[in-house]
């Protein structure tokens, strides 16, 4: 037998070049450049924009600053208050001149300096007493407060300070007196005592009236009229 014809499957096409998509087939050099043109221009157009942005953003800044440092008013946290009226007190002999049959005028000390936790005031204290045995006694001090810086009022709301203290464990307010700002019976719990407080400006004083025996009872009716008549005196002696 002779062997057939070989087995005829016809021209060969040679298969394509294969390669990755974007790639050139083998041996044909290497893969072209992308370009970044388009990434460089779009960075630059970027940076522009965030610094102009940012340009502004700050010119605002400033100019909100700028402006309201140019409209904030001024504040002062300086206290005002009422000129003090007084700078001395009344002498004792100028209080007793007012009154008739006080007992006699002991020796005054004068003004003299007086403790206070104030330290916006300069304080002093004078004391007035008119005492004999075996008779009724009176007994007027008076507290000056001067405000260290003028015009701040600090002396008179010192001495309301100490009335309204006074007042308020107890007492009967007395409409008018003299020239008093304000007065009132104050009660210092004694049945052998009454004693009226008031204030004048930045004087503040306290008219303290005694029976001839201090620690037994005595008429409060008779006890307040003889104080009331200290106190009109101590009002018309301050001014």
């Amino acid at each position: 037998m002779q062997p057939g014809p070989p087995y005829h499957q016809g021209p060969q096409q040679p298969y394509p070049p294969q390669g990755y998509p974007g790639y050139p087939p083998p041996g044909y050099g290497p893969p072209p450049k992308k370009s970044n043109t388009g990434l460089i221009i779009g960075l630059v157009l970027g940076a522009v924009v965030l610094l102009g942005g940012g340009g502004v953003a700050a010119f605002l800044l400033l100019s909100d600053d700028s402006g309201s440092s140019s409209s904030a008013a001024p504040t002062s946290s300086k206290k005002a208050g009422p000129p003090d009226k007084y700078t001395s007190m009344p002498g004792c002999e100028k209080i007793g001149s007012g009154v008739r049959n006080l007992p006699p005028l002991e020796t005054p000390k004068g003004e003299e300096p007086a403790s206070t936790s104030n330290n916006d005031i300069v304080y002093t204290s004078s004391s007035c007493s008119w005492r004999e045995s075996g008779a009724p006694s009176a007994l007027v001090t008076m507290y000056l407060s001067k405000s260290k810086e003028p015009g701040t009022g600090s002396g008179e709301d010192w001495a309301k300070a100490g009335y309204d203290n006074a007042m308020r464990d107890g007492g009967e307010v007395i409409p008018t007196l003299a020239k008093a700002t304000k007065a009132g019976y104050n009660d210092i719990r004694s049945d052998g005592q009454c004693s009226i407080k008031l204030y004048q400006g930045n004087v503040e004083a306290q008219i303290i009236v005694s029976g001839a025996e201090p620690s037994k009872p005595i008429d409060q009716k008779l006890c307040k009229e003889n104080a009331l008549k200290v106190a009109k005196a101590t009002s018309e002696a301050i001014g």
